[in-house]
């Protein structure tokens, strides 16, 4: 099979230095002793040893080593994968990961089972971005977020998801929660006629989740939430497998990890079943810039192996006066979550969620015309 591709980015003041830092992290991730001890044994010598490709300078001035790595230690388990990923690379002070390339077979038993186009299915949406907000904030009853999912469906919101912070904690249990939200957004639907899709959050130890994960799928609901960096990417992927869910994954923690976040939450949580990739967007109240959140969406739903695309949800600080912008920017290919801003209608929060839906719908058609221009890359002028 293939190598495994890498690039790290070292600090290194030389390209001597830059190179010696090379030859440290091939050790560090394939065989981890001394060459003089591996090379005593012919098949670690000839399978696992890997090889230095090339170190060069990069445009900020510091240096990218490019490694390759046996597949043979990855192919084993999720774990492992990233393991040699970016096992003990972390630990060095300094030290990136700043892109892998998988081979095809390894790709087999990743990705999301269900994707942008099953996304689009469930929301029962073809021709335009998802819209989508957060229940919030944390403390509310499960009759308090009712209220609001129940506003929001009949506003026409095409998903709910719970707010991150929403544990199974005594003021709203997660199994109260999910039958108090279910039961409001099918009310809406008898008004409506069509039904808003809901992610509950699970959170806590791999044996809760999966009890968590069972009860979402008993009791109504139609997708789930996970924060992957706070429970563990390995276990997102066995709970795609498993769950029988559309699997939506939120960015906290994300942060602490030495990894740009495009191929952190666009690569890595897709190749490890996230459906929907959330991410901080351009313009809100974090400070992330345009270019880092196109190439964000373009790892979550760009060509890998032969993988589904998840879809891109850009999030923290959307409003709909924003709407034409966002959809310009990010494609049909999205779902916008809009939640503080949204929360901040109180007793008209169905018709700004309708207000907001026919905002996007409407900056949609506009994207459609042949006279529209392509998205650019960049921000609008005005951002």
């Amino acid at each position: 099979m293939p190598p495994i591709r890498v690039t790290y980015r070292v600090p290194a003041g030389t390209r001597s230095d830059a190179e010696a830092m090379a030859a440290s992290l091939l050790v560090e991730q394939t065989v981890e002793t001394p060459p003089a001890v591996s090379g005593r044994y012919p098949f670690v010598r000839e399978h696992l040893a890997g090889r230095v490709v090339r170190v060069e300078p990069s445009a900020d001035g510091v240096y990218c080593a490019h490694l390759e790595l046996p597949t043979l230690v990855a192919e084993t388990d999720p774990a492992q994968l990233l393991n040699v990923l970016f096992g003990n690379a972390s630990i060095h002070a300094g030290v990136a990961l700043e892109a892998f390339t998988l081979p095809d077979d390894l790709l087999a038993g990743y990705g999301p089972r269900f994707g942008v186009g099953g996304l689009r299915a469930l929301c029962g949406v073809a021709d335009r971005p998802l819209v989508a907000s957060a229940l919030k904030p944390a403390g509310l009853t499960p009759d308090e977020l009712a209220a609001l999912a129940r506003a929001m469906g009949e506003g026409g919101l095409d998903l709910i998801k719970d707010d991150h912070y929403l544990a199974d904690a005594e003021r709203a249990p997660f199994e109260a929660r999910v039958i108090a939200v279910t039961r409001a957004l099918e009310a809406a639907a008898q008004r409506t006629g069509r039904r808003t899709r809901y992610a509950p959050n699970l959170s806590g130890t791999p044996d809760a989740i999966r009890r968590q994960a069972d009860a979402a799928a008993r009791l109504g609901a139609d997708a789930v939430l996970v924060a992957p960096m706070l429970i563990g990417l390995p276990a997102m992927l066995e709970l795609a497998r498993t769950c029988g869910l559309p699997v939506l994954a939120h960015p906290a923690f994300s942060g602490a990890s030495s990894m740009p976040a495009p191929l952190l939450v666009g690569r890595l949580f897709r190749l490890f079943g996230a459906d929907a990739v959330i991410f901080a967007g351009y313009g809100g109240r974090f400070a992330v810039p345009p270019r880092a959140c196109r190439a964000l969406a373009d790892e979550a739903r760009g060509p890998l192996g032969g993988l589904l695309p998840a879809l891109p949800v850009p999030a923290g600080g959307m409003t709909r006066e924003r709407a034409a912008e966002l959809v310009a920017f990010y494609g049909r290919d999205a779902a916008l979550l809009v939640g503080g801003s949204l929360l901040e209608a109180g007793d008209r929060l169905a018709d700004e969620t309708r207000a907001l839906v026919e905002a996007v719908a409407t900056a949609a058609l506009a994207l459609a015309a042949p006279s529209a221009p392509p998205p650019s890359p960049d921000a609008p002028p005005d951002a």
